[in-house]
């Protein structure tokens, strides 16, 4: 009689699966992080219910403005009752609103750009029956400083919702270096 040999212990495919699903998991989660992690330093912020929203920067000659908004919005009457039906209508109506900002240097006409309060990107949505609250709304519109200075944002926002109750407009800057 001859002894055979014993055979190797079978690998486990569920360790695998699981570490399969993790890289899965980690990619999408980076590509969410770069596509809606604010980029530059935060300068600034502008509340965009006062009469005329301005804001003061030193800025250097190249240096980028980019604008996230956080945004609540009164749902009492007139929206859906469920609450992603009423999401989805305020952030239709969010995104037919028209924000127009301006870069200005002392007393000249300045740059300006026109983009709609939303884009199709949100970091955070919360709500009630009452209000929808959107935070971290990354805006596509931007301006470019062509000489370094004090210079002065302005902003104006032709609001389609209603009833905003709050609206914040974070300025970002980043370097021509970065």
């Amino acid at each position: 009689m001859t002894s055979a040999e014993p055979s190797p212990p079978r690998r486990n495919p569920a360790i695998l699966i699981v570490f399969a699903i993790g890289i899965f998991v980690a990619c999408i989660a980076s590509l969410a992080a770069y596509f809606l992690w604010p980029r530059g330093d935060r300068v600034g912020e502008m509340d965009l219910r006062a009469a005329a929203p301005t804001l003061a920067v030193d800025l250097a000659a190249g240096d980028t403005l980019s604008f996230r908004l956080d945004v609540t919005v009164g749902t009492a009457s007139g929206y859906p009752d469920s609450s992603r039906s009423r999401s989805n209508a305020v952030h239709d109506q969010l995104e037919a609103s028209q924000l127009a900002v301006t870069l200005a240097q002392g007393d000249g006409p300045g740059t300006s750009t026109t983009c709609g309060a939303y884009d199709g990107k949100a970091t955070t949505v919360s709500g009630s029956s009452s209000e929808v609250e959107s935070s971290g709304l990354p805006l596509r519109c931007s301006l470019v400083a062509k000489t370094a200075g004090r210079h002065t944002i302005t902003a104006r926002v032709t609001w389609v919702p209603k009833d905003v109750r709050e609206a914040k407009l974070e300025v970002r800057r980043v370097r021509e270096a970065d």
